[in-house]
């Protein structure tokens, strides 16, 4: 039996969301049945590319160096003719754009896009997903609110989408560093309690809200840090924040970290003040792991982080009541233990990657039988 081809094309592969995302299903996905080939526009050296190679996984860079290069889209064409595929998953929007409309060009049987995001994208870049929208046969999105935007905000068919939670590798945080360990490592203070912050600093991430927040606690018998993990554009603001605030000797940054294991081990609750959030990859990582989330009521949060049952749910770009919910947890350890245990049960039943990587295969068996594509195009 000859494996279902699928290409997966995404815009970039340095470490985000999406990228995570994608590098889970396919470390997961049955490489029995399924013969992968993932292209990115730019960035083929990103840190994912390199653990996707480190997979046995083609990762093909179209050299993509500015925004709608054309010999690009001539590479992306001709990769399409060479690989041949039955299934092509396209990634972030600048991907799903070319992915559909050159995919129907050369005659892919089967179309999927992805929908990560809400809330924070364009008027233009929702036009040209709507326009662009019957050219796929399905958008899967991270989360019934990511759905329900797609369908009543971008106008996507509503029998065009399907919800897949992301999926978390329980495995991988089933065995804690201990936490003294893992601060040392990473060379931060190994007393005292630590909030977290993982993701690429962006205005969207809300994290000058949590800047703002910190600078409103009062530390009661334990000192209390404040840890920004991730590369991303915000940063220097953040840090000249933190430096005005007077807050250098409490508040840290990270350059991008790949063991995120080991970075939710050094810490003691996770914050994530979003403006807007699709589906929180970094608060299903952080439950796993045994923590509490204080979380913005925004996007898909809500569905992930139950509010007083794994975490807290505060509203957005308010700082002293992100600050009120910052000292109940840091005032109760009971109460943290008892929302940590609570999120890792959640994430184990409702969002473990064995979930995602069902639900994704057999979408793409079912959307390949509806087309009766059993053989890759192109055989007899």
């Amino acid at each position: 039996m000859k494996k279902i081809s699928v290409l997966h094309l995404i815009t970039e592969l340095s470490i985000g969301g999406a990228q995570m995302v994608l590098l889970r299903l396919l470390a997961n996905l049955d490489h029995e049945q399924f013969s992968v080939t993932v292209a990115c526009l730019y960035n083929g050296d990103g840190a994912v590319a390199q653990q996707l190679r480190d997979l046995g996984i083609p990762v093909i860079d179209l050299g993509m160096t500015r925004k709608w290069r054309l010999d690009a889209f001539l590479r992306l064409w001709r990769l399409f003719r060479q690989v041949r595929p039955q299934i092509l998953h396209t990634w972030m929007f600048h991907a799903n754009l070319p992915g559909r409309l050159l995919g129907r060009v050369t005659g892919v049987p089967v179309i999927i896009g992805s929908e990560h995001t809400m809330g924070q994208e364009h008027p233009w870049r929702l036009r040209l997903n709507w326009v662009t929208a019957g050219l796929v046969d399905r958008v899967i999105c991270v989360s019934p609110q990511v759905a329900d935007f797609a369908e009543h905000q971008i106008g996507l068919p509503a029998g065009k989408l399907i919800t897949i939670p992301n999926g978390v590798e329980m495995a991988r945080f089933a065995v804690a560093m201990p936490q003294a360990e893992a601060r040392r490592l990473l060379q931060l203070p190994t007393a005292g309690m630590i909030i977290g912050a993982v993701g690429r600093p962006r205005p969207v991430k809300g994290y000058r809200y949590l800047i703002e927040a910190f600078g409103l606690c009062t530390p009661q018998e334990t000192d209390l840090y404040l840890l920004f993990v991730g590369n991303g554009p915000e940063r220097p603001a953040l840090i000249e924040q933190a430096q005005h605030a007077h807050l250098t000797d409490r508040v840290f940054f990270l350059d991008d970290q790949q063991d995120i294991p080991a970075v939710m081990a050094a810490l003691d609750l996770l914050a994530l003040p979003s403006l807007w959030e699709g589906m929180p990859m970094v608060a299903l990582e952080a439950m796993a792991a045994g923590l509490p989330v204080i979380a913005t009521a925004v996007g898909g949060n809500p569905h992930v982080v139950l509010d007083s049952v794994t975490g807290l749910l505060v509203p957005p770009a308010d700082p002293p009541a992100l600050a009120a919910a910052i000292q109940q947890l840091v005032q109760s350890p009971p109460c943290r233990q008892t929302l940590g245990e609570a999120g890792r049960q959640r994430v184990a039943t409702h969002f473990s990657i064995q979930q995602n990587v069902a639900q994704t295969e057999a979408l793409y068996r079912q959307l390949l039988s509806e087309k009766q594509t059993e053989q890759p195009l192109g055989s007899e």
